[in-house]
């Protein structure tokens, strides 16, 4: 070979083996010509790649970065395509359960007391359903779920409601009650009535249960509640709360209670609620009195932090106290505003124990169902007077 030519030679071929093996170079080129063919058939190359499966001639490092790309992206498409049919179901199951409560309440309604060519009114029927499964160290495991619906009767004109509880509470121990904490007493039967609701006796409002506990033999009850608020200066308001009630099977009951709410003018998200409650049980023949300190903090339009710190007490056999606690409530906004779930851990300091430490935690998922959007399940505000 001509020895002017050797070094172009060389040059040509070393540019060949830089080249995916599919493309032959029959010229020399200057190394930045070199760089942009080799740029632009590797590119080929890969187009090609995604197209053909049975390419064997391809580079195999570039055809494996291609295809680990390729899964990737499908997965990636599979992960979005099932977040959004979740959340399309999620979406489907709300609606159709909320148009459901608001239309068989609303032809409820209508059938009953709406007249003719009477607007129709806003129906604030709800349903709303609660999992609440609680552990201790002594009491070990304890889960308990309620249904509670509330059918709204706007036309009728003494404003009665109809009401249905899966879960009363009215003989729960005080102490459950104003912690929110269920007995897991499945025995109780559902009931269900009417109320007359909103009536108001002065600056006293008033609330009348009548109804059935459905549980064979039928439990015949009435229950009837009057309360009063008072705004006693700028940051400090009070809410006294009469109930009585008595069911035909195991006789009357009375709960008193008296909170204090106080919230600074420049902080109203946080809220400080003093409370003392006594309540008696002619069943059982015994006064139960509870008295909570509680702050809620309401960190953003999701998050609701909630501190406790309480002591109840028995009147028989002998007067003594029954239980002291501590605890600290996260409550979390799920999924819009519907979906929401709380997480408890928890001190308590029990007689039953010999006062000795009983840590536990307990957690609630809620599902509330109403077509009446925007409701704050989480907020949390001081009653004001009417």
């Amino acid at each position: 070979m001509n020895k002017r030519f050797q070094p172009l030679f060389l040059f040509s071929f070393n540019c060949w083996r830089c080249v995916i093996p599919a493309v032959t170079l029959t010229f020399s080129l200057p190394s930045n010509a070199a760089e942009s063919l080799y740029t632009e058939t590797g590119n080929k190359a890969l187009n090609k790649a995604k197209t053909d499966t049975h390419l064997t001639s391809a580079n195999p490092y570039t055809t494996s970065v291609n295809q680990a790309s390729l899964t990737a992206v499908a997965e990636t498409d599979e992960d979005a395509e099932d977040d959004s049919d979740l959340e399309d179901w999620l979406n489907e199951t709300q609606d159709s359960i909320s148009d459901s409560i608001h239309d068989y309440s609303t032809a409820f309604d209508h059938y009953l007391s709406k007249k003719d060519g009477e607007e129709p009114l806003e129906n604030r029927s709800y349903l709303k359903i609660r999992f609440k499964p609680r552990y201790s160290h002594r009491e070990y495991f304890d889960g308990d779920a309620s249904v509670r619906l509330k059918l709204d009767l706007p036309h009728t004109e003494k404003n009665w409601k109809l009401i249905f509880d899966t879960d009363p509470d009215d003989f729960d121990r005080l102490e459950d009650k104003q912690r929110g904490i269920s007995n897991g007493d499945s025995s109780n039967g559902a009931i269900g009535g009417f109320r007359a609701q909103g009536r108001n006796l002065g600056n006293w409002k008033t609330n009348l249960d009548l109804g059935l506990k459905i549980k064979l033999p039928l439990d015949p009850f009435t229950r009837a509640e009057i309360w009063r608020v008072d705004q006693v200066s700028d940051n400090w308001t009070t809410r006294i709360k009469q109930e009585l009630f008595y069911y035909h099977s195991k006789g009357p009951g009375s709960l008193t209670s008296l909170n204090f709410y106080f919230a600074s003018p420049t902080d109203p998200t946080t809220i400080l609620k003093l409370s003392t409650s006594a309540q008696f049980l002619d069943d059982d023949d015994n006064w139960e009195f509870v008295n909570q300190a509680e702050i809620f903090d309401r960190i953003n339009e999701s998050n609701l932090m909630q501190y406790s710190l309480g002591v109840s007490a028995d009147s028989r056999p002998n007067y003594s106290i029954t239980n002291s606690w501590v605890s600290m409530s996260w409550k979390h906004r799920l999924y819009k505003d519907w979906l929401y779930l709380a997480v408890t851990p928890e001190l308590n300091f029990q007689d039953e124990f010999d006062y000795k430490l009983n840590p536990g935690i307990m957690m609630e998922l809620e599902l509330f169902f109403t077509t009446i959007g925007g409701i704050d399940r989480l907020s949390r505000k001081i009653p004001t007077p009417d």
